[in-house]
């Protein structure tokens, strides 16, 4: 995806509501949403910065095939942001257009006025386009704000269909674990059409669907190529892969500060586990496990071992993983030291309450 496709208009392209002005981001605004993410930190005994240097929009580009950013202006100043990505799904088994809402960021001193519900009815304009009938999305599980408005069911707002708990721990790598017997090879540039097709084996609920395209020099998915992946072979066969993806180059987390007794508790957690709680001002270094396909848990589990002991050796001390409550690949975990992070999965309807079956969920975490 180019920076051009990503931010080219849709119609329509602004609306002014009240005091605010809500329209499509361009280049031009790249260095103010930045700075928005810097005056907007999440999270609660931990309070995160999700950054997004050096660019906000290509980073956003990684989200989907299609990607629209909405900016909400004040006086000319911006003072919301939100994504609305589109990209192929499989929902209930079969490879639809779906869409997944993310980046939600107010000023504070605009939280819970009629900003948030002005700029649900520009994103309903944009959803008349008929691309997607249904959204996903994932609330950090301790942001108690959002949780009690945007997912509540007010009027005005879409409907928000609780799916579940989204488990993103925090891996600390302190030492190899003992090598799991399985054939596993790192990804090739050759075997990538077959990387991609086990990718799309999956029929997990809301898992994306990729491209060739995607994983080569300039594809939207930024710095990741076949050589990122594990591929483990059963009879000759590909019987999982995942990849370990390091965002840092476009992606980064920054500590914002402690809160509570974990603000005094941080040293003794970091005797424990080695600056497991770096210091507020200080950058999160971590790689995503990232893009999971495999036939059951102990191929799964082979191949996080791996990735796991390889990071180690490498010099990297810490992994994120995301997987559903109801995904039996998460008892996998357990052998690992973790700090947990989790989030609620939404499926976001505008008209009608989504028609679901009962498969387990799928989180891209790398893509949150």
């Amino acid at each position: 995806m180019t920076l051009a496709q990503l931010t080219r208009p849709a119609a329509p392209v602004a609306r002014r509501l009240g005091s605010a002005r809500f329209e499509l981001a361009t280049a031009r605004d790249d260095g103010e949403l930045r700075g928005l993410l810097h005056d907007t930190p999440m999270g609660g005994p931990i309070r995160l910065l999700f950054l997004r240097e050096p660019s906000y929009l290509e980073a956003a580009g990684v989200q989907g095939e299609e990607v629209q950013v909405i900016v909400a202006r004040v006086d000319g100043k911006i003072t919301g942001v939100a994504t609305r990505a589109l990209r192929p799904t499989w929902i209930n088994g079969e490879r639809v257009t779906a869409g997944y809402l993310s980046d939600l960021r107010l000023l504070p001193a605009l939280r819970g006025g009629t900003l948030l519900h002005r700029g649900y009815r520009f994103l309903r304009q944009l959803h008349d386009d008929g691309k997607a009938r249904i959204y996903s999305t994932v609330i950090v599980a301790d942001n108690e704000r959002a949780l009690s408005t945007i997912a509540a069911g007010r009027a005005g707002l879409p409907r928000y269909t609780d799916l579940g708990l989204v488990h993103t721990p925090l891996l600390h790598l302190q030492r190899a674990l003992p090598a799991i017997d399985a054939d596993i090879r790192r990804g090739t540039l050759g075997e990538l059409a077959d990387i991609v097709g086990k990718l799309n084996e999956t029929r997990l609920q809301f898992a994306p669907l990729y491209r060739t395209e995607d994983f080569l020099p300039g594809g939207r998915l930024l710095g990741l190529c076949a050589q990122d992946f594990y591929v483990l072979r059963r009879e000759g066969r590909i019987a999982g892969v995942l990849a370990v993806w390091d965002q840092s180059a476009f992606r980064q987390t920054v500590v914002h500060g402690y809160a509570g007794a974990l603000a005094w508790l941080r040293p003794l957690v970091n005797l424990v586990h080695s600056s497991a709680l770096p210091a507020p001002g200080r950058a999160l270094a971590y790689s995503h496990v990232a893009l999971i396909s495999t036939d059951d848990e102990e191929a799964f589990r082979a191949l996080l071992r791996r990735a796991s002991n390889d990071a180690l050796r490498a010099g990297s001390s810490r992994l994120v993983v995301g997987l559903h409550e109801r995904d039996p690949r998460l008892a996998a975990l357990e052998a690992y030291s973790r700090t947990p992070f989790a989030g609620r999965l939404f499926a976001v309807t505008f008209d009608e309450a989504p028609e679901l079956d009962g498969r387990v969920p799928y989180v891209e975490a790398s893509l949150l």
